[in-house]
């Protein structure tokens, strides 16, 4: 899910825009839109002529036989580019045969701006080619490229002709494209004979776009097959079709706003016309598990409640999207009371041991927990069990317990000791190192005196009230039924916001210190994320929006989840690359599972601060393998070590800075420690030298982090080059983050060397604004719509385009859908957010054409402050 919102927000769309199949703003599966182009009347026969037949073919499958349609499209004109991708992504959809030897591919709706006008291109097959899974074999293959209505009538023809089992065969034999031709002209239609209505009756109205075209049709049969021993009609005017045939309900030939007359007689006739009915007045343009969210606009998101009202509302900070409504838990905070003294130091010694040991098991059966659901976020517990074994922590205790110390107070102190001297470090992010130092410091507390780890959850639906939660708190709500968090304190990149987001749990943070105070237990309460607001015991009217809410919010992730391995194709056809930003190799199985394309960003520092050495160069080799046997040849760009600022590591001399994040970091930290910049460059063309000769491809990219200057990226280039010269290892792609402004403002001469930019989001924000966006009085200050922002990037990408490379956005400010249609508008080639962001993003992206967005995209360039460019996105009726 995003991060402050799941989906654009904005003003709530006309009734008639509500009605829009939720097909058609996601995949958008159906044929192009029914309305006529022109004079022609939907009803006038579409003209084919010879040049479009192609006789006596022979194909060994299926695709071979797409391509020759795509070329020829391409030739006649009827298309603007290449189609074939189009006729795939819908054969991938749902097979396109009829019955009788015949079939009819067609391209999928995103591809419409694509054809310039609507004509087909048949092909014929004497010996036919396996269409589907099923086996069927196709003689006479029918692609039509439409851009109206034209060709319903030659598709009604069409399925009325392949009825016919002798005309079908002899077609698929015949010598004579005029045979064809006579064939898909003749006025068929009349000779179809209207049947009279079963007794029983209800009349259903075709919603969708696209009409009763093939995945309707087949979605009907498949239906009435259900009704055993019962006869059941379809009527559209004058024209019966047969409910349980695919190609009678086509030869219909319904459109939208056709009143159907469904009738039934037998066993199951009342069920079966109730049931095809709802379904046909559903609408059918989607799965099945879509028919629920038929009438969800992924432009229509989530908005906050209006004007609620309770008891209180307490105003704080988004941290993961959502609505609920539940009695209130309220978690109370507690002081232990440990026993200085100890008995036997070597029985103490003995005890804190076995604490730490069983400490550890804890942790990795927490994170097991969480890994199927959360790989990333896991990881914030797997670095926890790295301080259970921290040398100085644990030697400082096991001194105090040769004192005469108890195991449980040494422990305490000597983590106590290091928190305290990480709190007097005033930036957030080494704040959450010490909410991960309190963690393990209670968690061992807890095993050697057990009774001061008691806390019993609700065993019904509760929302968590609490003065702040840690990470394994967070993570053992996982499974619980819980509704939803809010904390006093706390931001909304904490780990514990970070872990809400992925569990789906939605979460308001930074309420204040002590503003939860008098909240009694099962107070009800509503906590709205995107209002940012916790209502205390809500009045009724406040209940009843959030309930409405909550059903919208159900159906935005259902829909989402449903089209998320879908390519994130605008309306108009720019695809955008849709990868994943991922810390670990536990975390590359969660890219696929969520529809990713691949990693856009790996970062390796995990390699080298959870060790106690350097990694070796084989240790490096088994976690890039790990990645690469999950991606396949997939992208994966793998970022050099982004060490220093906020991330140190024990193993390295690394001298105090006053102000690191404009120190020693990054690639200039890698220059410094050339020997250990060199072993991981050879860790990573060692691992592509594998995975070609595993598989002859590779989808390995190096990128350097923190580029300021040109001498900067030769040098990094030079050093890789050498590298992979002295290992005879292919040549994989070099880019650079864009995460500083001075790369921004020499990114033309970069473009001119590097083979691709990734904008660092996060910290070319924080430089651009001079304001850390993780300090809890600036977080809401240094945003993403600044005006200087989005101008850099656009600079960065027009530097990019003009030298024929790309540009992808990293960090959390791709993974709100908002912001994801800004950047899409100013031309960003690729989106990287973390796996759970993935569905969100595609979506968002589908629903609009590119067009629309870089037209908003420039008004959000000529405005002057980022409150601006926020109202301009919060309104998307211009998208529309």
């Amino acid at each position: 899910m995003s991060f402050i919102k799941n989906l654009i927000g904005g003003a709530k769309k006309p009734e008639a825009n509500q009605q829009v199949a939720i097909e058609d703003v996601t995949h958008l599966e159906s044929m192009p839109d029914t309305k006529p182009d022109t004079a022609a009347g939907a009803d006038s026969l579409l003209a084919v002529s010879p040049e479009q037949i192609l006789l006596n073919q022979r194909f060994s499958d299926k695709t071979s036989v797409l391509s020759v349609i795509a070329e020829k499209m391409l030739t006649l004109g009827l298309v603007s580019e290449n189609y074939l991708p189009a006729l795939v992504a819908r054969e991938e959809k749902v097979s396109t045969y009829l019955i009788n030897g015949v079939a009819i591919p067609h391209g999928v709706n995103e591809a419409k701006p694509l054809v310039l006008k609507t004509g087909v291109v048949i092909v014929q097959v004497p010996e036919g080619v396996v269409w589907n899974d099923n086996g069927d074999v196709a003689k006479l293959i029918v692609g039509i490229a439409a851009a109206g209505s034209e060709h319903l009538s030659l598709l009604q023809t069409l399925t009325t002709v392949v009825m016919d089992d002798a005309l079908a065969l002899e077609l698929a034999q015949t010598t004579d494209p005029a045979a064809i031709i006579s064939a898909l002209g003749a006025d068929l239609a009349a000779e179809h004979v209207c049947e009279d209505d079963f007794a029983v009756s209800a009349q259903a109205l075709v919603i969708d776009e696209a009409g009763m075209h093939a995945r309707p049709a087949s979605l009907i049969a498949e239906h009435a097959e259900q009704f055993i021993g019962t006869e059941i009609r379809i009527r559209n005017g004058e024209r019966t079709a047969n409910a349980k045939s695919m190609a009678s309900v086509l030869s219909m030939g319904a459109k939208k706003g056709d009143q159907l007359v469904v009738s039934a007689q037998g066993d199951a006739a009342d069920d079966a016309v109730h049931s095809l009915c709802e379904l046909i007045d559903a609408g059918l343009d989607g799965d099945d598990s879509e028919n629920a969210t038929a009438t969800y606009s992924a432009l229509a998101g989530l908005s906050g409640l209006d004007n609620p009202v309770g008891n209180r509302l307490l105003k704080g900070s988004a941290a993961s999207p959502g609505i609920a409504t539940a009695p209130a838990f309220v978690l109370a905070s507690t002081s232990v009371e440990i026993d200085k003294d100890g008995t036997d130091p070597v029985d103490e010694s003995r005890f804190l041991a076995a604490a730490l040991e069983k400490a550890a098991l804890q942790i990795d059966e927490l994170q097991q927990k969480l890994q199927a659901k959360a790989p990333k976020e896991a990881a914030i517990l797997k670095a926890q069990k790295q301080l259970l074994k921290d040398d100085t922590i644990v030697a400082d205790s096991h001194k105090l317990v040769s004192h005469g110390s108890s195991a449980a107070w040494a422990w305490h102190q000597s983590v106590q000791r290091q928190i305290d001297s990480l709190s007097t470090v005033d930036d957030e992010r080494i704040r959450a190192r010490v909410a991960d130092m309190v963690d393990i410091r209670d968690r061992v507390i807890a095993i050697l005196q057990p009774s001061s780890a008691t806390l019993a959850y609700p065993k019904s639906d509760f929302i968590l009230l609490a003065r702040d939660l840690t990470p394994s708190q967070t993570a053992g709500l996982e499974g619980l039924p819980i509704k939803g968090i809010c904390t006093e304190l706390g931001g909304p990149n904490s780990h514990m916001a970070i872990l809400a987001r992925a569990l789906g749990i939605p979460a308001i943070v930074g309420l204040g210190a002590d503003n939860l105070a008098g909240v009694t237990q099962k107070t009800p309460v509503v906590i709205d994320p995107q209002s940012s607001v916790l209502v205390i015991e809500p009045d009724a009217a406040t209940l009843a929006q959030s309930a409405e809410r909550l059903q919208t919010w159900q159906a935005i992730r259902k829909a989402q989840d449903a089209c998320k391995h879908e390519p994130a194709t605008t309306r108009d056809g720019r695809k955008i690359h849709v990868v994943c930003n991922i810390a670990k190799p536990q975390d590359a199985a969660g890219i696929l599972d969520n529809g990713g394309e691949g990693a856009g960003l790996l970062r390796t520092e995990f390699l080298f601060e959870a060790a106690s050495v350097e990694p070796t160069v084989a240790e490096q080799m088994d976690a890039l393998k790990a990645i690469v046997t999950s991606l396949g040849s997939r992208q994966l760009v793998v970022r050099t070590a982004d060490i220093g600022g906020d991330k140190p590591v024990s193993w390295m001399n690394m001298a105090h800075e006053d102000n690191p994040f404009l120190g020693v970091r990054g690639i200039r930290l890698s220059f410094k420690h050339e020997d250990m910049f060199r072993r991981q460059l050879e860790a990573i063309y060692r691992t592509a030298m594998w995975q070609w000769q595993e598989s002859g491809e590779c989808g390995l990219h190096i990128m350097f982090p923190m580029i300021a200057k040109m001498s900067e990226w030769q040098k990094a280039r030079d050093i890789a080059n050498d590298v992979r010269t002295q290992l005879g290892a292919p040549v994989l792609p070099l880019g650079i983050m864009i995460e500083v402004p001075s790369a921004v403002l020499i990114a033309d001469h970069l473009a001119k060397e590097v083979d691709f930019f990734s904008v660092g989001s996060n910290d070319l924000t924080q430089y651009t604004l001079a304001m850390d966006r993780l300090h809890p009085e600036l977080c809401c200050e240094a945003d993403s719509y600044h005006p200087a922002l989005l101008r850099m990037i656009e600079m960065t990408v027009k530097a990019a385009d003009a030298n024929g490379k790309w540009v992808g956005v990293c960090g959390n400010m791709a993974a709100d859908p908002n912001i994801a249609a800004l950047l899409v508008g100013l031309g960003v080639h690729e989106l990287s957010v973390s796996p759970a962001n993935v569905p969100s993003v595609k979506n968002i992206i589908r629903s609009v054409s590119f067009a629309k967005l870089q037209a908003k995209a420039q008004k959000a360039l000529s405005l002057g402050s980022s409150e601006a460019v926020m109202a301009l996105y919060q309104n998307h009726d211009d998208l529309l």
